[in-house]
């Protein structure tokens, strides 16, 4: 199976988009030449000289006839009007993937909220790991690829303590070209700033550790903690996102793991859901979710969903229904 996202020609118009949108920048547009893809005013672009031409904006008020249209609506997600010339399908592709990222980061930027968008990968049924909790590479070089692409177009990447303390990951950008995000781990008690050895992530300048009030200790240099009030002992969504706007973060990439997704999912605190799925059965193990039980199928949480294929595996971007 092709890996629909292999295509890179398009990435570093996708990171001059997250610039000039960050800047308030619209209406803008990605152009295809004969010297590859490239980020402009939607005014600055010239009749003819462009092979495609792909507007972003917010407002809806591009220009349809000369290039394809993206928009981020709320209560919609993203729309996708299409221009005279189509869209070849590994352009289109990345766009259905991270425009609504980056559009939807634009959004929640101007209203002075954050967009979430959640990450798992899983077996075919459901499993993030074995029982024993030992760390496993259930995804593949594609997804992993991915994982960076997002983490370089969102402000931040969030991970809770469970996973900090198991995986040790470095959650910085190495696998495509973009900006470092800023790294935040949720640890309620603070366990990761008493872990017994250095975390990765405490390597290099730029991460945060969110905790309850009494929860911090003294932190690694270089390491900010922000403490917040406990709700039944742990720490809210609501608020943790309430803060970290506050002090200018507006797109969190959010991997993991099962507890604290499920945490974002159940307080309606995700924009997107991305659910990597490997082909590979593990019959028993840790379940991706940890929801509360439901006594009917009219209390689950439901989706719109959109597939790409990942080299073999597949990628689910789904869009909660009734969000924001």
């Amino acid at each position: 199976m092709e890996c629909e996202l292999a295509d890179d020609s398009v990435w570093p118009a996708l990171l001059q988009a997250r610039s000039r949108l960050r800047q308030g920048t619209s209406p803008i547009a990605l152009v295809e030449t004969g010297a590859g893809w490239r980020c402009a005013a939607a005014a600055e672009v010239v009749p003819g000289e462009a092979r495609q031409v792909v507007y972003f904006d917010g407002a809806g008020n591009g220009q349809p006839e000369r290039g394809a249209t993206l928009c981020w609506r709320a209560g919609d997600g993203l729309e996708i009007r299409p221009g005279r010339q189509p869209l070849d399908a590994a352009t289109l592709c990345m766009l259905r993937v991270y425009a609504p990222v980056l559009l939807g980061a634009a959004a929640a930027r101007a209203a002075g909220r954050v967009f979430v968008v959640g990450h798992v990968t899983q077996t075919l049924d459901g499993r993030i790991a074995c029982q024993d909790r030992a760390p496993q590479w259930i995804g593949n070089a594609a997804d992993r690829r991915h994982a960076h692409r997002m983490r370089a177009l969102c402000d931040a990447v969030m991970v809770g303590a469970s996973t900090a303390l198991g995986d040790d990951p470095q959650l910085t950008v190495r696998e495509v070209s973009g900006p470092q995000p800023v790294r935040i781990v949720l640890s309620g008690s603070g366990s990761v700033l008493r872990a017994a050895r250095p975390l990765r992530l405490f390597a290099d300048h730029g991460c945060c550790v969110v905790t309850r009030v009494g929860g911090a200790v003294r932190p690694p240099a270089g390491v900010r903690c922000l403490e917040l009030e406990a709700v039944a002992g742990g720490l809210e969504p609501a608020a943790v996102l309430r803060a970290l706007a506050a002090g200018g973060t507006h797109s969190i990439y959010l991997e993991g793991g099962a507890r604290t997704l499920s945490s974002f999912l159940a307080g309606n605190a995700l924009d997107l859901l991305q659910i990597h799925i490997a082909p590979v059965v593990l019959g028993s193990g840790l379940s991706s979710f940890e929801l509360p039980t439901i006594s009917s199928l009219a209390m689950a949480p439901s989706f719109t969903m959109q597939h790409t294929a990942l080299d073999g595996h597949v990628l689910l971007c789904c869009r909660p229904v009734g969000r924001p």
